[in-house]
């Protein structure tokens, strides 16, 4: 299931919403900010790592404008993350979005780079390897027809027995639907109890709209019952991480459309 909290890296809130599958580009360009900064623990990196100038080579392309080009994350709070990883500032290594790809083994490789570079390691009496890892993205791609990316998972009250049998009730329950940005809503004109049709290239669905305001632009939520009944999430072709063998991120791309009103009423 994808991040779905706010667009920002202060308040508190950690919770960053990058585009599907840009979590390596994304880390990439932290990095890069973070020795273009002077940021980078140098003593350590010699000390106790290998492979620095192979990695700094890898993520130099990784421009903050290219970076939020590919990723949807402004460029201030690229700036903001790397900062925060400052030396000094000792402690677990940050996560502060999601790893969720057919190559999210590469994303915590990514990650963990990351920790090396400013020492912010629990490991700081090994010697260890910065990973050179590329950007690969989903397989389905969004493009003009399929503009839309969908990912998939469980609400809270999928999990309680009781309230899936509709034994009791429950405020968290809002039954199978397509869950839209604000901005997409508008965008399809469409309101919150609306059914629209929801297309892939192997499938499409009929569902009611909520409009869920922690949605960035272009990301669409549904439950994988809803999926599963269209096939909607299937990948185009079969792929997995390499490494641990896990399917392919809930990544589809779809299309959303407002259905005539003589459907509607059908």
């Amino acid at each position: 299931m994808s991040v779905r909290g706010p667009d920002r890296a202060g308040s508190g809130d950690r919770r960053i919403r990058p585009k599907a599958g840009t979590e390596v580009p994304l880390a990439h360009a932290i990095g890069r900010e973070i020795i273009r900064a002077g940021l980078a623990d140098h003593a350590f990196i010699e000390r106790a790592t290998t492979g620095f100038e192979e990695y700094q080579q890898l993520v130099e392309p990784w421009t903050l404008s290219l970076a939020e080009k590919v990723t949807g994350v402004s460029t201030v709070v690229i700036r903001e993350l790397a900062h925060g990883h400052a030396p000094g500032d000792q402690g677990r290594p940050r996560t502060p979005f999601a790893v969720e790809h057919h190559h999210g083994t590469d994303t915590g490789r990514a990650l963990s780079n990351l920790a090396l570079l400013t020492g912010t390691t629990t490991e700081r009496d090994l010697r260890a390897a910065f990973r050179l890892v590329s950007y690969d993205p989903p397989v389905d791609l969004t493009d003009e027809r399929y503009p839309v990316r969908l990912t998939t998972g469980r609400r809270l009250d999928s999990y309680n027995a009781v309230v899936q049998k509709n034994g009791s009730a429950s405020p968290l329950r809002r039954g199978m639907c397509i869950e839209l940005s604000p901005e997409d809503a508008e965008r399809y004109g469409v309101v919150v109890g609306e059914e629209v049709r929801v297309s892939t290239r192997r499938g499409s669905v009929t569902a009611p709209v909520w409009v869920d305001p922690t949605l960035r632009a272009g990301l669409a939520f549904t439950t994988m019952r809803l999926s599963d009944a269209a096939d909607l999430n299937a990948p185009p072709v079969k792929t997995s991480c390499p490494i641990p063998g896990t399917a392919e991120f809930e990544a589809a791309a779809v299309r959303i459309e407002k259905l005539p009103v003589a459907a509607v009423r059908s």
